[in-house]
């Protein structure tokens, strides 16, 4: 049984009234307040739906390495080690971290900070659940910055500077950094996180909600199917970057169709595996799709692509009326 906060009811008033606020309600981010957020890449995002629970970097470091790991070295030097020992949730998607590592991209197209999240999974979880949490914190901006407060009161959060956490649109950020420290403020919850307040699972295309339900065992792609939501909007996502939109899979050729608008065009070292099959090609440009003709009928295979070694597609195929 989660333990509840004393000032639960005013922390549910709380977030109803912010919900309910004029500037927010006209917006696209209405919905924001119904949520917590956390992203990872869909390698560890298997993972955690295998586990049952998301786990702080202490652990995953000491037990369990991540598949893919975004964090960047050079901001976790300057983070609080305690940080460490929280599951860190944002209380928006969108995030300034998120921007600079979102998306497969060429190695010179990485930031200095050395962040990257090949195929992002959002995981949305109810805000009123977790909040009210007795063990639950929440800052004011970005944990690795000193700045931050944390913070846990229902007085706190009615407090917090909505405007500029919520803030969207385009900013300078050298001459208000207040907003990117803003924007960046998270959810915290000591060691593990079950997913027991988990409500939606967002991929950033089809091809990419495939890409997952491929990684988890049959039972778990049942119990989770119906959450794992693939949407083509910019709601989550910022979708600057290298991704698959959609994959056609036959007995007889691959097409694989690539985000048209991608900051990242290449080039890639590509890889497609397909069961005991490499195809290999240097130098790969992703301004158009790609068509890979079988070397012959398959009537069952399994299937990866990759891009610099990034897995961004995997699935298998089955022709329905195969012998086996």
């Amino acid at each position: 049984m989660v333990k509840r906060k004393l000032d639960t009811a005013q922390i549910l008033s709380c977030l109803q009234a912010l919900a309910d606020q004029s500037w927010l309600k006209r917006s696209e981010r209405r919905w924001w307040p119904r949520f917590v957020f956390h992203y990872t890449d869909v390698r560890n995002a298997a993972k955690i739906l295998q586990e049952g629970c998301l786990h702080c970097r202490n652990y995953l470091e000491e037990a369990h390495q991540p598949t893919v790991d975004s964090g960047s070295p050079r901001v976790l030097a300057g983070t609080a080690t305690s940080a460490k020992h929280y599951v860190r949730l944002y209380f928006r998607p969108k995030t300034p971290t998120q921007y600079h590592i979102e998306g497969i991209r060429t190695i010179d197209q990485i930031t200095p900070l050395h962040a990257h999240c090949p195929v992002p999974v959002f995981f949305l979880f109810d805000s009123n659940a977790i909040l009210t949490r007795a063990d639950c914190q929440f800052s004011d901006g970005n944990l690795a910055s000193p700045r931050a407060q944390r913070l846990s009161t229902a007085a706190e959060l009615e407090n917090l500077p909505w405007a500029r956490i919520y803030h969207t649109g385009p900013f300078d950020p050298h001459q208000d950094s207040d907003i990117t420290f803003r924007r960046n403020a998270e959810v915290i919850v000591p060691q593990k996180l079950d997913l027991t307040s988990l409500s939606f699972i967002y991929c950033r295309s089809a091809a990419e909600k495939e890409t997952l339900l491929s990684l988890l065992s049959p039972k778990l792609r049942r119990q989770y199917q119906e959450m794992i939501v693939a949407t083509t909007r910019s709601m989550l996502f910022f979708r600057a970057h290298t991704f698959i939109e959609t994959v056609e899979l036959s007995a007889n050729h691959v097409v694989a169709r690539f985000s048209p608008d991608t900051r990242s065009p290449g080039p890639f070292r590509l890889q497609v595996i397909l069961n005991d099959y490499h195809l290999g090609k240097e130098n790969f440009y992703v301004t158009k799709d790609i068509k890979i003709d079988l070397p012959i009928t398959l009537p069952h295979y399994t299937i990866q692509i990759k891009l610099d070694g990034h897995l961004a597609y995997a699935n298998s195929y089955t022709l329905m009326d195969a012998p086996f």
